[in-house]
């Protein structure tokens, strides 16, 4: 066997396709979420608002009003419109306020006939600029609504709205072919004989080893002793997080007493069967979720507390992880902060980078993507405390990545919103993983899971996606993978069927009269086996597709 060569070509990806009709539609994640002297144009033309009035330079201002929510001072009344039952629906818009605090939220919502808000997304608006509000809905009735901007600002100033309209449909065109242009590439394979003319008709046998997208599953205890359960897990996740058994009220129920027995024991079997692990978690701001002798202590002994605690997890586990969730749940709760100052995220991530300064280092939230009624954890408010996190002292080289642990509980989960907030974080130019998801039971409950999934995958900005569910063997009763015989649910389905979906298995291919071939595979590791009919030789090569290689050129040459 002679191998040639094996080239790889680098360049920058940028995604940008074909739309539905006459509109282009690509991921805005890379639209700008800073404030600016002017709005840019609206998005789709303005789609079915047609809000487009920087052409003549007049904007759209509220009056003082009250809304129906009872949190907002002002409401503005953009339009109304017919929605189609099963669209979705894009939102956009450039707000400003004026009138009042320097900055203030600005929130979309669509209020329906009977009265009923549906919050669509939301901003921080400043006087003076611009700021974009991305927001969206999918549509469960077909009826009229009134588009409504929202703010405790005196006067919300708005320019350049765009709603547009997808159908189901389109929607998941979308999606795979997002999906084609950022997890998979285009690979050419040249085969010559030893004397280098080209060998036409040669068989080219493709096997990816390895998916090159952590696309995981939520692991507990019952690993540990279970084969049944060690078996259906490892033969299906390359990536897990453990649900509860590295935190805190885990491995140090009384204090000074450390016992890391499970987690030891789950790390192992993890290692052994080559499983990446995300660690859950350093700390939790929850007050109820902190070891019970934790709760009540006084600020200097939950300092040498905390402190000790980081030292000993992230310690014990370097090297062998591939990120940590160092503070859980920051933006809802704050029992660090209200005693160890305001600070307190900020001075654990410092102290975990480090000490480990390799290490990925994860802000882990709820309700960013699944919940547009919450507005404790937009991504709006996401960014500025992660970005407060990164500009601490000392955390300029840290290694941060964003999580978002998607714990969906609505009968439809809204998608188009899910969506605006993964562009929102994705400005940051960060990794995002989607690190706990799971869906509500119910008669859709498989069809949802499969919506957030596909929606999750397809986003350029997502570099992982952890599901929180497992076999009922296990105890894993929200969102049940597998029967007590561990054969698969409904959502079990799914997911299998995803995980077959998103790999490339085994392809066979055969050069044509120049000896070439292309095809287009996900990303992940390969072994190729290179035969020809008319001689008695083959060869083997083994190679990686990558997100960072935008061409890949595989040469190979016969001895014979």
């Amino acid at each position: 066997m002679k191998i040639a060569e094996a080239s790889v070509l680098l360049a920058t990806c940028i995604l940008l396709f074909s739309g539905h009709g006459v509109f282009s539609f690509s991921y805005d994640y890379s639209a700008t979420m800073e404030c600016l002297a002017a709005p840019k144009r609206a998005q789709y033309g303005g789609g079915m608002i047609g809000f487009n009035q920087r052409t003549n330079g007049s904007t759209l201002s509220s009056e003082l009003g009250v809304s129906n929510d009872g949190l907002h001072n002002t409401t503005l009344s953009l339009k109304t419109v017919k929605l189609e039952k099963g669209n979705l629906y894009t939102f956009s818009a450039w707000v400003q306020i004026s009138n009042g605090s320097e900055s203030e939220t600005v929130a979309v919502a669509f209020k329906a006939s009977n009265g009923e808000l549906v919050h669509g997304g939301e901003t921080m608006a400043k006087q003076g600029c611009w700021s974009l509000l991305k927001g969206g809905i999918g549509a469960e009735f077909t009826g009229v609504v009134e588009i409504l901007l929202m703010s405790k600002a005196m006067e919300i100033r708005v320019d350049n709205v765009s709603l547009q309209p997808f159908t189901a449909k389109e929607w998941r065109s979308h999606q795979d072919k997002s999906i084609d242009k950022v997890r998979k590439k285009k690979v050419s394979f040249k085969v010559t004989y030893a004397n280098g003319t080209a060998a036409d008709g040669a068989l080219i046998l493709i096997l990816q080893t390895k998916s090159g997208f952590p696309f995981g599953c939520g692991m507990n205890h019952y690993i540990v002793t279970d084969e049944a359960y060690r078996q259906w897990f490892a033969s299906r996740f390359k990536v897990t997080s453990f649900t509860n058994e590295m935190k805190w009220y885990s491995t140090e129920k009384t204090r000074g007493v450390e016992n890391y027995t499970v987690a030891d024991a789950m790390v192992n079997f993890a290692e052994q069967n080559g499983i990446s692990i995300r660690g859950h978690n350093v700390f939790w701001d929850n007050r109820v979720m902190q070891p019970k002798w934790v709760k009540e202590l006084p600020p200097a002994e939950l300092m040498k507390a905390a402190t000790r605690r980081l030292n000993s997890v992230v310690s014990r586990y370097a090297g062998r992880l591939i990120g940590w969730d160092v503070m859980n749940e920051n933006l809802h709760f704050r029992f660090f902060e209200d005693k160890l100052g305001e600070n307190a995220s900020s001075m654990f991530y410092s102290m975990a980078y480090h000490l480990d300064p390799s290490m990925t280092l994860f802000m882990n939230e709820y309700n960013t993507i699944e919940n547009s009624k919450d507005h404790t954890a937009t991504a709006c408010k996401y960014k500025e405390e992660l970005e407060k996190i990164l500009s601490f002292p000392g955390n300029a080289g840290l290694k941060a990545a964003i999580g978002l642990e998607g714990h969906f509980r609505d009968p439809k989960p809204n998608i188009a919103f899910m969506r605006s907030a993964l562009d929102i974080l994705g400005t940051m130019g960060l990794p995002i993983w989607l690190t706990e998801v799971d869906v509500g039971g119910g008669p859709d409950q498989a069809h949802n899971l499969e919506d957030i999934l596909r929606e999750g995958y397809s986003h350029p900005a997502v570099e992982g996606i952890i599901i929180f569910g497992g076999p009922i063997a296990a105890g894993f009763k929200c969102m049940t993978l597998a029967n007590y015989d561990f054969e698969p649910t409904p959502v079990g389905e799914v997911v299998d069927k995803l995980i077959n979906e998103w790999k490339s298995g085994r392809r066979q291919v055969r050069t044509d009269s120049r000896g070439m071939s292309e095809i287009l595979l996900f990303h992940g590791d390969y072994r190729v086996k290179v035969s020809h009919p008319l001689i008695n030789s083959s060869m083997s090569i083994n190679f990686k597709v990558t997100k960072e290689t935008e061409n890949i050129t595989v040469l190979l040459q016969f001895d014979a």
